[in-house]
């Protein structure tokens, strides 16, 4: 099995961010009733085919960018994740970090950024993220960091899948004041670009 999975009454656990996912041979189940969507149970699947001792690492972390062969996937993985935090959140550096706070994140003592947190999507693979929000005309970033091991345990497809999650429940909130405060007749209308329609490609994952 998997490091960091373990078994309980026959059902092997799964720690995902901030949920404890069941399988129990057959299906991926929440106990909280919340849905468990497909892409997350591809990703569930492909760590629990992984090794079971930890992969080697140097406590390097790294960009999805650095990974070998990330090239192709690197500006899809920023549209669905880095840009769509930056534009959501920027000027609002507090509600995010409550944000991060609401879904595990355990926030970082640094100097060279607005906010650091620490998130465990599975057992053995942590992510680092980071945002600095806009200033001097300089517009907001946001950054997702990986242990330079994390690819022994998935491939660059389910990273993206992670992070992408991640996203959509960050910016949950800001998706569901947008669609709140928007007028009412905002469904005549081809939708606007914007965080909020961008953000509906990102479900709910956490």
């Amino acid at each position: 099995m998997t490091l960091g999975l373990w078994e309980r009454d026959g059902r092997i656990i799964l720690p995902f961010f901030n949920r404890e996912l069941i399988y129990d041979g057959q299906d991926f189940i929440d106990p909280a009733g919340d849905e468990v969507l497909p892409s997350v149970k591809l990703v569930l699947c492909r760590y629990m085919m992984g090794p079971e001792k930890p992969a080697p690492a140097s406590g390097r972390f790294m960009t999805f960018r650095e990974f070998p062969g990330a090239g192709p996937l690197f500006s899809q993985f920023v549209g669905n994740t880095s840009k769509i935090i930056e534009t959501s959140f920027s000027g609002r550096v507090r509600a995010l970090e409550k944000r991060c706070r609401d879904l595990g994140g355990q926030i970082l003592e640094t100097d060279s950024h607005d906010l650091w947190v620490r998130f465990e999507a599975l057992p053995g693979i942590p992510i680092l993220f980071s945002f600095n929000d806009a200033e001097d005309g300089m517009p907001a970033q946001a950054g997702f960091l990986f242990r330079d091991n994390a690819r022994a345990y998935l491939d660059l497809e389910s990273l993206s899948i992670i992070s992408t999650c991640l996203t959509g429940s960050l910016i949950r909130p800001y998706n569901e004041d947008h669609e709140t405060h928007s007028p009412e007749n905002n469904d005549q209308r081809s939708p606007a670009p914007g965080p909020g329609n961008a953000g509906q490609d990102h479900q709910n994952c956490l």
